[in-house]
């Protein structure tokens, strides 16, 4: 029986009535992209997922826990203010899903010493405290308002001079 296959479009011939792939491959492929498919914008298995991966000084968080200081934080990221998401895709760090952050970096991860940010952002704090990463922030946008001013006086200059 000749088919396309669900994941790549392929044509392929098989002698098997269930085969919808063409290769292990593709079925392996297709199978991840249906999870994401189911948990994307569910928290409860986002949080749940999250929380599996390593990390053993997690284990007294849950994930209902976990959805309880999304709520307080009205789905936005502690830091940035940016709506948060719980998107999966494959292949694709989605910025703006929530990462578990340790307010104290040094401290465990616990009910008082977390916070929700967008993974984004607690890549960019990685060990920083959160003054320190507040003061880097400001450092980085003070010092591009000072780039965005020169740039547009030398315009405004050589507007004057052609003028």
């Amino acid at each position: 029986m000749e088919r396309n296959c669900l994941n790549c479009g392929k044509r392929f011939v098989s002698v098997y009535v269930v085969q919808r792939h063409c290769s292990r491959q593709c079925a392996h492929i297709n199978k991840t992209v249906m999870r994401y498919q189911r948990e994307s914008g569910n928290w409860d298995i986002y949080f749940k997922q999250l929380l599996s991966r390593g990390k053993k000084s997690r284990s007294e968080l849950t994930a209902e826990m976990l959805v309880e200081i999304l709520r307080k934080q009205n789905y936005e990221c502690a830091l940035s203010g940016a709506i948060m998401t719980c998107t999966k895709q494959r292949g694709i760090k989605v910025k703006t899903n929530a990462s578990i952050d340790r307010i104290d970096p040094k401290g465990e991860y616990n009910i008082n010493n977390i916070q929700l940010v967008c993974s984004a952002v607690n890549s960019f704090r990685v060990d920083l405290s959160v003054d320190e990463f507040i003061n880097w922030c400001k450092r980085v946008t003070d010092h591009a308002i000072q780039k965005q001013k020169a740039t547009i006086q030398k315009r405004i200059r050589a507007t004057k001079r052609k003028g």
